[in-house]
């Protein structure tokens, strides 16, 4: 019975010491999030300060345009480089944000994500949040009255002569009868038509924007600039194939049909924008998924011109 009360007094003292090593840990890894101004009024921009001090060995994301920012809306965003010493880093960002709620007070707390590894080596993160801090919405209408006064106009009005709606009702039924047979006969083609149509246009429309993104890298590689170009292509692909890419993880897109062979080129350039590794490779991957995008495209051309999609 004495070994048993032992063995339970050592693993309670083990637990109790994991908590506080926790607690400390949490509490030094504290990042700092604030608003740079009390009041705010709907519809106007107003900064949010964002910064973290950390130790070097560590890798952390600040928050992207598609992170909830609720109540407030994204807008845009301005960092500053990573400062690192022997010991620690620092990375601070300031968000733009805007909002169109009614409510008085308005609270925001913003999350750091450390990567780290568990125990098999795969990556994992962990988030840490910073204080909330309010701002106070600045209200433009104090008093509402409670009555209006309305002003008389007895003057003429002309009111003019009843429209011949029967003939307007038998205009618009030959109309739609016409439209019908056009439908029943042509319907197919027309809609084939216009489905290719519309995707010619989107994906003309994407090859130009990616094309301009792609040059800006060339001319200041950046990890914002490839942020932004890997967002764009992650629009388009999502509205090519049906499928949520802006809300997926790169392990995540690599599991869809036909994605496997962009595991390298996703990997590489999640990398540059949150490893901060900008390399002369960037742009080959950039252009690996530009051509990966042309065949899913042209792929996608011929299902529909063949009668092999109802999308």
């Amino acid at each position: 019975m004495l070994d048993v009360k032992l063995v339970c007094f050592f693993w309670l003292h083990c637990f109790c010491l994991l908590l506080g090593s926790e607690a400390t840990y949490a509490q030094a890894l504290q990042p700092s999030g604030q608003f740079l101004q009390d009041t705010i009024k709907i519809g106007e921009p107003l900064q949010y300060s964002l910064s973290f001090r950390y130790p070097a060995e560590l890798e952390v994301i600040f928050p992207g345009e598609n992170h909830s920012f609720r109540p407030f809306e994204y807008i845009d965003r301005s960092y500053v480089p990573t400062q690192t010493d022997s010991t620690t880093s620092y990375d601070s960002v300031v968000y733009t944000l805007m909002t169109f709620e009614l409510d008085s007070l308005q609270s925001l707390a913003l999350p750091i994500y450390v990567i780290a590894a568990d125990e098999e080596g795969n990556p994992d993160s962990t988030t840490i949040y910073a204080a909330i801090d309010s701002v106070y919405l600045q209200q433009l209408i104090t008093d509402l009255p409670d009555s209006v006064n309305l002003k008389e106009n007895t003057a003429f009005l002309d009111v003019p002569l009843q429209f011949n709606y029967p003939y307007l009702l038998i205009g618009l039924g030959i109309f739609f009868v016409v439209l019908l047979i056009i439908y029943l006969v042509f319907g197919e083609k027309i809609r084939k038509y216009l489905k290719l149509r519309q995707l010619q246009r989107n994906y003309k429309r994407f090859q130009e924007q990616f094309g301009k993104q792609i040059e800006q890298l060339e001319r200041a590689p950046n990890e914002q600039q490839s942020e932004h170009t890997l967002l764009l292509w992650k629009r388009y692909m999502e509205r090519l194939d049906r499928a949520p890419y802006t809300k997926m993880t790169t392990k995540e897109i690599v599991r869809l049909p036909q994605q496997e062979t962009l595991v390298e080129d996703l990997r590489a350039i999640d990398r540059s924008i949150y490893g901060h590794q900008l390399n002369g490779e960037l742009i080959t991957h950039f252009q690996q998924l530009e051509k990966h995008t042309l065949r899913r495209y042209e792929q996608r051309y011929r299902d529909i011109k063949h009668g092999r999609s109802n999308r």
